[in-house]
Parts: C-alpha cells; sequence; structure tokens
C-alpha cells in the first residue's frame, strides 16, 4: 500500500515542470485569441449604451407610476 503511494508520487512531474507545460499551454491558447476590430468594438459600445439608456428609461418610468401610486395610497389613507 505504501508502495503504491510512493510510486504514485514518484509519476508526477515537479512543479517545475508542471508550471512549464502550464506557460508554453498558456501562449498557445493566447495565440488564438482573435480580437474585435475597431468597428466591431465601437458597434458593441453603441449597443451597451443603448441598452443602458433603455433600461434606465424604464426604470425612471416604473419609478414615476409606483411612486404616484403609493403617493395616492398614503393620501386616501392619510385623509
Amino acid at each position: 500500500m505504501a508502495d503504491e503511494k510512493k510510486n504514485d508520487k514518484s509519476k508526477k512531474p515537479s512543479i517545475f515542470a508542471r508550471a512549464g507545460k502550464w506557460w508554453r499551454e498558456l501562449k498557445a491558447e493566447v495565440r488564438k485569441i482573435v480580437w474585435p476590430t475597431k468597428q466591431q468594438t465601437l458597434n458593441n459600445v453603441l449597443v451597451v449604451i443603448a441598452a443602458v439608456l433603455i433600461v434606465g428609461i424604464f426604470v425612471w418610468v416604473l419609478d414615476l407610476i409606483f411612486g404616484g401610486v403609493v403617493a395616492a395610497v398614503i393620501g386616501m389613507l392619510a385623509g
């Protein structure tokens, strides 16, 4: 039993070998990255800005509606 554990540890590469393998694999993956063009980046930014504005306006309108409802309920209960 102890011999099996010792053999498993001896088969495991050293930390430096594993770090070297990790670094080589990392460099290979980084070479595969395809960066967006300037036009694609601009389009994505405009889509995000438009989405933020639409959601912001939607939340603002809901806030106005719910605020009015709450004010009306409080007005009815108070007086």
